[in-house]
């Protein structure tokens, strides 16, 4: 079969690259295809992926950015992705719903607050069907139809999909409109309850867990009956793996002690508008040295800032801090062999494992590591302010050994570091449900073989627009064009506020070789 896997960008890739080579493997063909963008560049690995099969090609989707119709749709679909925020679900969570309501239409704001729409759900319901209807009024999805019919696949998997701006929702709906197969691939722990709202119905929808199949149906509306439970195949090497060298090796690499155990800290992509995280891992590390437990006062200390806020790290400084070491220095995606090698080592070799919100908790629990985490109000909105957390927190198969103060923290992380072994119960239970639910099987080949089921049955019929789309579209075209004309009028307003942050950060530098050329010559009258 020939299969059309289309993602937002191209770090998803690496979430499914074993699924690629195995079906590569087991004859299939596949295309790779991005959403088209010019910042968008295939990192090295995936080109030597390209490379290392003929049967894998890779390529660009259709661009839709600055279409008329297309911004219009975006900004009905961020509208209706904004309501669900205001959902009883999500109360308490006022950093996702702050994030949708910066993005959404100001007449949608007005009608769910001003008018009390939001704060029911009959209302809710009532506003997010006359946004789909407008929004199917645009009709973007012929915008792809000539290039399926071009790419033929027999199968259309996307991921991640739920994302407030993307073109992926069109090119199902075209993929739909021509009666082609199509799942939606969860791509991440996260993203069928922090991210946006499917406003479609996929064929089939691959899930990791029974958790994420109860999210699909409350949060999205889709049949059970639609959803395959596979697990999640972006870890599956990680039940392999082993260490690439012994601990001591490990940590003379590092600049650790290797006399000694060595805790890991892994930093998390947090929330927009979250205090720096490098501020209180410093707090955190320096209370551990201060604490009354001789094991924490001397452990190593080993951190690994998130790649994707790695410039926070760039100047930080553990003065008069021993033994501790922030590696890589800013931070790297476990992308290829080596940098997969060096983050596995890192876990492996670690005793105990601390962090805040991200999914390498996960992947320390699959090395049966015990993972600690501190609740503290000034990160709430990264942390008990999303439901996916919740899941590591609470209920049979919780993950996390976590406290609200850092005195708290500090005797059950030395408790563990004293014990002299892990304390891998936890963590084999959340496994088990969270991340592989079915031991007999990889989720590689759950995944590979559920869509070669799929490939195996009949076509759905075509389902293309209802007519009266094409009689209500000529009312939106004024619509339509004051969408673009936003999205222009942003692009200049962005460019214009990087050039001023440029120029300032410019004097800055120029004033303070000013003030450095000055101090050296009073240094040098005074000699």
């Amino acid at each position: 079969m020939q299969i059309l896997f289309s993602v937002r960008n191209p770090s998803y890739i690496r979430h499914y690259e074993s699924v690629i080579r195995l079906l590569i493997a087991r004859g299939h063909r596949v295309r790779l295809a991005v959403e088209r963008s010019k910042k968008e560049v295939w990192p090295s690995w995936v080109y030597a992926l390209a490379a290392e099969y003929s049967q894998l090609d890779i390529a660009s989707s259709p661009s839709l950015n600055e279409n008329r119709w297309f911004e219009l749709s975006t900004r009905l679909r961020q509208g209706r992705f904004y309501l669900r925020f205001l959902d009883p679900t999500y109360r308490g969570m006022s950093a996702l719903l702050a994030r949708a309501r910066s993005r959404a239409p100001r007449v949608v704001i007005v009608l769910a607050e001003t008018f009390g729409m939001g704060r029911f759900r009959l209302g809710r319901r009532l506003l997010a069907r006359v946004l789909d209807m407008l929004d199917r009024t645009t009709r973007t999805p012929e915008l792809f139809v000539d290039y399926l019919k071009e790419m033929r696949p027999d199968v259309l998997v996307l991921t991640p999909l739920v994302v407030l701006r993307t073109s992926q929702l069109d090119l199902a709906r075209a993929a739909i409109a021509l009666g082609i197969r199509n799942v939606f691939a969860v791509a991440s722990w996260d993203n069928l309850s922090s991210k946006g709202e499917l406003t479609f119905s996929p064929q089939r929808v691959f899930v990791w867990n029974e958790v994420q199949r109860r999210e699909v149906a409350e949060f999205h509306g889709i049949s059970p009956d639609r959803v395959v439970v596979t697990g999640a195949q972006v870890f599956d090497e990680w039940f392999e793996k082993q260490p690439s060298t012994t601990r001591e090796a490990f940590c003379q690499r590092v600049g650790l002690r290797p006399d000694r155990p060595f805790v890991l800290y892994v930093c998390s992509a947090l929330l927009e508008g979250s205090p720096p995280e490098p501020l209180f891992v410093e707090q955190w590390a320096r209370h551990l040295r201060n604490s009354g437990h001789p094991v924490l006062r001397e452990c190593g200390i080993l951190v690994r800032p998130h790649f994707k806020r790695g410039d926070e790290w760039r100047n930080v400084n553990f003065q008069g801090l021993d033994n501790i070491v922030c590696w890589p220095p800013v931070g790297a995606v476990p992308a290829d062999a080596g940098s997969k090698t060096d983050y596995f080592d890192s876990l492996a070799h670690a005793s105990a494992v601390i962090g805040l919100n991200t999914s390498a908790m996960i992947e320390a629990a699959i090395l049966g590591r015990p993972v600690f985490t501190v609740l503290l109000p000034e990160f709430r909105d990264s942390q008990e302010g999303t439901v996916h957390f919740h899941y590591l927190l609470h209920g049979p198969d919780a993950l996390l050994h976590w406290t609200r103060s850092l005195d708290d923290h500090a005797r059950e992380l030395a408790g563990v570091l004293d014990a002299g072994h892990a304390r891998v119960e936890r963590s084999t239970r959340f496994v088990r449900a969270f991340v592989r639910p079915d031991p007999g099987a990889t989720a590689t080949m759950r995944f590979v073989e559920a869509l070669e089921t799929l490939a195996a049955q009949p076509a759905p019929a075509p389902q293309p627009e209802p007519r009266w789309t094409q009689l209500l579209r000529p009312l939106l075209r004024p619509f339509a064009d004051a969408a673009v004309e936003r999205v222009q009028r942003l692009k200049v307003e962005r460019r214009e506020r990087k050039d001023r942050e440029l120029a300032e950060h410019r004097r800055e530098r120029r004033r303070a070789r000013l003030a450095e050329k000055k101090a050296k010559k009073a240094a040098a009258s005074q000699a």
